[in-house]
Protein backbone atom coordinates (compact mmCIF):
# COMPACT_ATOMS: atom_id res chain seq x y z
CA UNK A 1 0.00 0.00 0.00
CA UNK A 2 2.73 2.47 0.98
CA UNK A 3 4.65 1.67 -2.20
CA UNK A 4 1.54 2.42 -4.26
CA UNK A 5 1.10 5.76 -2.46
CA UNK A 6 4.76 6.62 -3.05
CA UNK A 7 4.44 5.78 -6.75
CA UNK A 8 1.44 8.12 -7.02
CA UNK A 9 3.58 10.99 -5.74
CA UNK A 10 6.19 10.58 -8.43
CA UNK A 11 5.38 12.57 -11.58
CA UNK A 12 4.98 10.73 -14.85
CA UNK A 13 7.81 11.73 -17.16
CA UNK A 14 7.30 12.25 -20.87
CA UNK A 15 10.13 12.00 -23.38
CA UNK A 16 10.64 14.92 -25.75
CA UNK A 17 13.09 14.90 -28.67
CA UNK A 18 14.83 17.74 -30.45
CA UNK A 19 17.31 17.68 -33.31
CA UNK A 20 19.89 20.47 -33.32
CA UNK A 21 22.69 20.55 -35.90
CA UNK A 22 22.04 16.90 -36.70
CA UNK A 23 22.29 15.73 -33.07
CA UNK A 24 19.31 14.43 -31.10
CA UNK A 25 18.67 15.77 -27.61
CA UNK A 26 16.27 13.86 -25.34
CA UNK A 27 14.42 15.61 -22.50
CA UNK A 28 12.44 13.82 -19.79
CA UNK A 29 10.00 16.22 -18.17
CA UNK A 30 6.74 15.81 -16.19
CA UNK A 31 3.76 15.13 -18.44
CA UNK A 32 1.87 17.96 -16.72
CA UNK A 33 4.24 20.54 -18.24
CA UNK A 34 3.58 22.05 -21.66
CA UNK A 35 7.18 22.03 -22.83
CA UNK A 36 6.38 24.02 -25.98
CA UNK A 37 5.38 26.90 -23.70
CA UNK A 38 8.39 26.46 -21.43
CA UNK A 39 10.90 26.14 -24.29
CA UNK A 40 9.24 28.13 -27.06
CA UNK A 41 12.51 28.66 -28.97
CA UNK A 42 12.88 24.87 -29.29
CA UNK A 43 9.55 24.28 -31.07
CA UNK A 44 11.04 24.40 -34.57
CA UNK A 45 13.58 21.73 -33.60
CA UNK A 46 11.11 19.23 -32.13
CA UNK A 47 10.95 15.64 -33.41
CA UNK A 48 7.79 13.56 -33.13
CA UNK A 49 9.72 10.59 -31.78
CA UNK A 50 13.24 9.52 -30.96
CA UNK A 51 15.28 7.25 -33.18
CA UNK A 52 17.52 5.79 -30.50
CA UNK A 53 20.47 8.06 -31.32
CA UNK A 54 20.19 10.67 -28.55
CA UNK A 55 23.61 12.10 -27.74
CA UNK A 56 22.39 13.51 -24.42
CA UNK A 57 19.51 12.80 -22.04
CA UNK A 58 18.33 15.48 -19.59
CA UNK A 59 15.86 14.65 -16.81
CA UNK A 60 13.97 17.26 -14.79
CA UNK A 61 13.38 16.73 -11.07
CA UNK A 62 10.84 18.86 -9.24
CA UNK A 63 13.06 19.14 -6.18
CA UNK A 64 15.01 21.63 -4.16
CA UNK A 65 18.65 21.99 -5.10
CA UNK A 66 20.85 19.57 -3.11
CA UNK A 67 22.85 21.06 -0.25
CA UNK A 68 26.14 22.87 -0.83
CA UNK A 69 28.12 19.94 0.60
CA UNK A 70 27.10 17.92 -2.47
CA UNK A 71 28.25 20.42 -5.10
CA UNK A 72 31.95 19.57 -5.24
CA UNK A 73 35.04 21.71 -5.86
CA UNK A 74 34.46 25.18 -7.33
CA UNK A 75 35.96 25.51 -10.83
CA UNK A 76 34.42 28.75 -12.11
CA UNK A 77 32.24 31.63 -10.94
CA UNK A 78 32.45 33.67 -14.14
CA UNK A 79 29.60 33.95 -16.64
CA UNK A 80 28.84 36.62 -19.24
CA UNK A 81 25.15 35.72 -18.98
CA UNK A 82 24.65 35.26 -15.23
CA UNK A 83 27.43 37.38 -13.76
CA UNK A 84 28.15 36.46 -10.14
CA UNK A 85 24.98 34.32 -9.95
CA UNK A 86 26.79 31.44 -11.68
CA UNK A 87 28.87 28.63 -10.19
CA UNK A 88 30.48 25.58 -11.78
CA UNK A 89 31.70 22.68 -9.66
CA UNK A 90 33.49 19.39 -10.26
CA UNK A 91 32.97 16.12 -8.43
CA UNK A 92 34.81 12.84 -8.89
CA UNK A 93 32.44 11.61 -11.58
CA UNK A 94 30.31 14.63 -12.41
CA UNK A 95 30.04 18.35 -13.09
CA UNK A 96 27.57 20.62 -11.31
CA UNK A 97 26.23 23.83 -12.88
CA UNK A 98 24.45 26.20 -10.50
CA UNK A 99 22.47 29.38 -11.19
CA UNK A 100 21.30 31.53 -8.32
CA UNK A 101 17.83 33.03 -8.58
CA UNK A 102 17.18 36.67 -7.73
CA UNK A 103 13.70 35.87 -6.39
CA UNK A 104 13.49 34.47 -2.83
CA UNK A 105 17.05 33.14 -3.12
CA UNK A 106 15.94 30.21 -5.29
CA UNK A 107 18.48 28.24 -7.28
CA UNK A 108 18.61 25.97 -10.31
CA UNK A 109 21.15 23.19 -10.51
CA UNK A 110 22.25 20.66 -13.10
CA UNK A 111 24.35 17.60 -12.34
CA UNK A 112 26.00 16.05 -15.41
CA UNK A 113 28.24 13.10 -16.11
CA UNK A 114 31.76 14.10 -17.18
CA UNK A 115 30.86 13.58 -20.86
CA UNK A 116 27.52 15.45 -20.42
CA UNK A 117 25.59 12.57 -21.95
CA UNK A 118 23.35 12.34 -18.89
CA UNK A 119 22.17 15.28 -16.79
CA UNK A 120 19.60 15.92 -14.07
CA UNK A 121 18.01 19.35 -13.60
CA UNK A 122 16.78 20.43 -10.17
CA UNK A 123 14.24 23.24 -9.95
CA UNK A 124 10.60 24.22 -9.53
CA UNK A 125 8.14 24.27 -12.43
CA UNK A 126 6.17 27.19 -10.95
CA UNK A 127 9.25 29.39 -11.35
CA UNK A 128 8.25 32.12 -13.88
CA UNK A 129 11.82 32.09 -15.27
CA UNK A 130 11.92 28.31 -15.73
CA UNK A 131 12.20 28.49 -19.51
CA UNK A 132 15.13 30.90 -19.35
CA UNK A 133 17.07 28.74 -16.89
CA UNK A 134 16.33 25.41 -18.56
CA UNK A 135 17.20 26.71 -22.03
CA UNK A 136 20.57 28.01 -20.84
CA UNK A 137 21.42 24.79 -18.99
CA UNK A 138 20.51 22.78 -22.08
CA UNK A 139 22.92 24.96 -24.05
CA UNK A 140 25.65 24.00 -21.58
CA UNK A 141 24.88 20.31 -22.17
CA UNK A 142 24.69 20.61 -25.94
CA UNK A 143 27.83 22.73 -26.20
CA UNK A 144 29.92 20.13 -24.39
CA UNK A 145 28.45 16.90 -25.74
CA UNK A 146 28.65 18.30 -29.27
CA UNK A 147 32.44 18.51 -29.02
CA UNK A 148 32.46 14.73 -29.16
CA UNK A 149 30.84 14.89 -32.61
CA UNK A 150 33.08 17.50 -34.30
CA UNK A 151 30.60 20.22 -33.49
CA UNK A 152 31.38 23.53 -31.79
CA UNK A 153 28.89 25.96 -30.28
CA UNK A 154 30.24 29.46 -30.88
CA UNK A 155 29.40 32.97 -29.70
CA UNK A 156 28.68 34.79 -32.96
CA UNK A 157 26.17 36.54 -35.16
CA UNK A 158 25.66 34.75 -38.47
CA UNK A 159 24.49 35.88 -41.88
CA UNK A 160 23.34 33.48 -44.59
CA UNK A 161 24.21 34.76 -48.08
CA UNK A 162 22.15 33.67 -51.09
CA UNK A 163 20.72 30.90 -48.93
CA UNK A 164 23.92 28.92 -49.52
CA UNK A 165 26.85 30.23 -47.50
CA UNK A 166 27.24 31.67 -44.03
CA UNK A 167 29.55 34.20 -42.41
CA UNK A 168 30.09 34.19 -38.63
CA UNK A 169 30.97 37.52 -37.02
CA UNK A 170 32.96 37.11 -33.80
CA UNK A 171 33.97 39.48 -31.04
CA UNK A 172 33.58 40.38 -27.40
CA UNK A 173 30.18 41.50 -26.17
CA UNK A 174 29.60 45.07 -27.30
CA UNK A 175 32.00 44.83 -30.25
CA UNK A 176 29.21 45.16 -32.78
CA UNK A 177 28.47 41.63 -34.04
CA UNK A 178 24.74 42.21 -34.29
CA UNK A 179 25.31 45.66 -35.75
CA UNK A 180 27.54 44.27 -38.49
CA UNK A 181 24.98 41.58 -39.32
CA UNK A 182 22.32 44.28 -39.54
CA UNK A 183 24.53 46.28 -41.93
CA UNK A 184 24.78 43.21 -44.18
CA UNK A 185 21.00 42.86 -44.13
CA UNK A 186 20.63 46.50 -45.10
CA UNK A 187 23.35 46.81 -47.74
CA UNK A 188 24.17 43.33 -49.10
CA UNK A 189 21.40 41.80 -51.26
CA UNK A 190 20.22 38.21 -50.73
CA UNK A 191 21.13 38.02 -47.05
CA UNK A 192 19.25 36.81 -43.98
CA UNK A 193 20.04 36.43 -40.30
CA UNK A 194 20.64 32.79 -39.39
CA UNK A 195 21.41 33.26 -35.68
CA UNK A 196 22.41 36.23 -33.55
CA UNK A 197 24.24 34.72 -30.59
CA UNK A 198 24.95 30.98 -30.40
CA UNK A 199 25.11 29.12 -33.74
CA UNK A 200 26.78 25.75 -34.20
CA UNK A 201 29.64 24.96 -36.56
CA UNK A 202 30.10 21.33 -37.56
CA UNK A 203 32.71 19.46 -39.57
CA UNK A 204 30.64 17.01 -41.61
CA UNK A 205 31.70 13.51 -42.64
CA UNK A 206 32.22 14.68 -46.23
CA UNK A 207 34.70 17.33 -45.05
CA UNK A 208 32.37 20.30 -45.51
CA UNK A 209 32.06 22.89 -42.77
CA UNK A 210 28.43 23.74 -42.06
CA UNK A 211 26.94 26.35 -39.76
CA UNK A 212 23.54 25.80 -38.13
CA UNK A 213 20.85 27.83 -36.48
CA UNK A 214 19.95 26.84 -32.92
CA UNK A 215 17.29 27.51 -30.24
CA UNK A 216 19.75 29.96 -28.64
CA UNK A 217 19.94 33.40 -30.21
CA UNK A 218 20.42 35.85 -27.36
CA UNK A 219 18.05 38.81 -27.32
CA UNK A 220 17.13 38.37 -30.99
CA UNK A 221 14.29 35.88 -31.64
CA UNK A 222 15.93 34.03 -34.51
CA UNK A 223 15.51 30.28 -33.98
CA UNK A 224 15.98 28.62 -37.35
CA UNK A 225 16.38 24.90 -37.96
CA UNK A 226 18.54 25.59 -40.98
CA UNK A 227 22.12 25.13 -42.13
CA UNK A 228 24.40 26.60 -44.80
CA UNK A 229 28.02 26.01 -45.72
CA UNK A 230 30.36 28.23 -43.72
CA UNK A 231 32.29 30.69 -45.87
CA UNK A 232 34.31 32.22 -43.06
CA UNK A 233 34.83 33.58 -39.58
CA UNK A 234 35.37 37.33 -39.16
CA UNK A 235 36.60 38.75 -35.85
CA UNK A 236 35.47 42.34 -35.42
CA UNK A 237 37.31 45.20 -33.77
CA UNK A 238 36.01 48.76 -33.50
CA UNK A 239 38.40 51.16 -35.24
CA UNK A 240 38.53 54.59 -36.91
CA UNK A 241 38.89 52.94 -40.33
CA UNK A 242 37.77 49.87 -42.26
CA UNK A 243 40.44 47.22 -42.90
CA UNK A 244 40.14 43.49 -43.46
CA UNK A 245 43.14 41.26 -42.77
CA UNK A 246 43.15 37.56 -43.58
CA UNK A 247 44.40 35.17 -40.86
CA UNK A 248 45.92 31.78 -41.62
CA UNK A 249 47.21 28.80 -39.68
CA UNK A 250 47.78 29.43 -35.99
CA UNK A 251 46.69 33.07 -36.33
CA UNK A 252 43.35 31.88 -37.65
CA UNK A 253 42.91 29.42 -34.80
CA UNK A 254 43.75 32.09 -32.22
CA UNK A 255 41.23 34.47 -33.82
CA UNK A 256 38.37 31.98 -33.50
CA UNK A 257 39.25 30.16 -30.26
CA UNK A 258 37.93 32.77 -27.77
CA UNK A 259 34.44 32.46 -29.27
CA UNK A 260 34.22 28.67 -28.86
CA UNK A 261 32.33 26.95 -26.05
CA UNK A 262 34.37 24.40 -24.07
CA UNK A 263 35.45 23.67 -20.52
CA UNK A 264 39.06 24.82 -20.53
CA UNK A 265 39.97 22.71 -17.49
CA UNK A 266 38.52 19.45 -18.90
CA UNK A 267 41.37 18.06 -20.99
CA UNK A 268 39.28 15.62 -23.03
CA UNK A 269 36.60 18.13 -24.03
CA UNK A 270 39.06 20.95 -24.63
CA UNK A 271 41.29 18.75 -26.81
CA UNK A 272 38.27 17.62 -28.81
CA UNK A 273 37.38 21.25 -29.41
CA UNK A 274 40.87 22.35 -30.49
CA UNK A 275 41.26 19.31 -32.77
CA UNK A 276 38.02 20.16 -34.57
CA UNK A 277 38.79 23.88 -34.65
CA UNK A 278 42.20 23.34 -36.26
CA UNK A 279 40.48 21.45 -39.07
CA UNK A 280 37.80 24.12 -39.45
CA UNK A 281 40.22 27.02 -39.86
CA UNK A 282 42.14 25.03 -42.48
CA UNK A 283 38.95 24.72 -44.54
CA UNK A 284 37.34 28.18 -44.30
CA UNK A 285 38.39 31.83 -44.43
CA UNK A 286 39.34 33.60 -41.21
CA UNK A 287 39.57 37.37 -41.15
CA UNK A 288 40.10 40.27 -38.75
CA UNK A 289 37.95 43.28 -39.55
CA UNK A 290 38.85 46.63 -38.04
CA UNK A 291 35.75 48.65 -38.74
CA UNK A 292 33.37 51.51 -38.31
CA UNK A 293 29.65 50.78 -37.87
CA UNK A 294 28.85 51.80 -41.44
CA UNK A 295 27.79 50.39 -44.80
CA UNK A 296 31.36 50.44 -46.14
CA UNK A 297 32.45 48.00 -43.43
CA UNK A 298 29.80 45.48 -44.48
CA UNK A 299 30.65 45.92 -48.15
CA UNK A 300 34.34 45.43 -47.38
CA UNK A 301 33.88 42.17 -45.46
CA UNK A 302 31.57 40.90 -48.21
CA UNK A 303 34.08 41.81 -50.91
CA UNK A 304 37.02 40.28 -49.02
CA UNK A 305 35.28 36.96 -48.47
CA UNK A 306 33.55 36.49 -51.79
CA UNK A 307 35.54 38.44 -54.38
CA UNK A 308 39.10 39.07 -53.21
CA UNK A 309 39.92 35.61 -51.91
CA UNK A 310 43.63 35.90 -52.64
CA UNK A 311 44.22 39.27 -51.04
CA UNK A 312 45.66 39.19 -47.50
CA UNK A 313 44.52 42.73 -46.76
CA UNK A 314 41.73 44.96 -47.98
CA UNK A 315 41.62 48.64 -46.96
CA UNK A 316 38.87 51.15 -47.66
Amino acid sequence: MYKDMEAEKKPILTNHYYEIAGLQLELRFPSTLNLDNVLSSFVGFRKDRGDGTSVAVVTFKEEEVPSEEEWGALRSDISLVWGDNFRFYEQEGAFVTLIKHNVKDKQWMMKSTKDFRESVLYGKSEDPRMGEFVSWLLMVVFGQVGLQHQLILIHASVIAYKNKQGVAFLGKSGTGKSTHSRLWLQHIPNTELLNDDNPVVRLEEDGKVMIYGTPWSGKTPCYKDKRVELKGFVRLEQAPLNRFTRKKGMEGLIAVLPSCTALRWNKDLFNAMTDTLSQLVDRVNVGHLECLPDADAAKMSHKALFYEKNSDEVVA
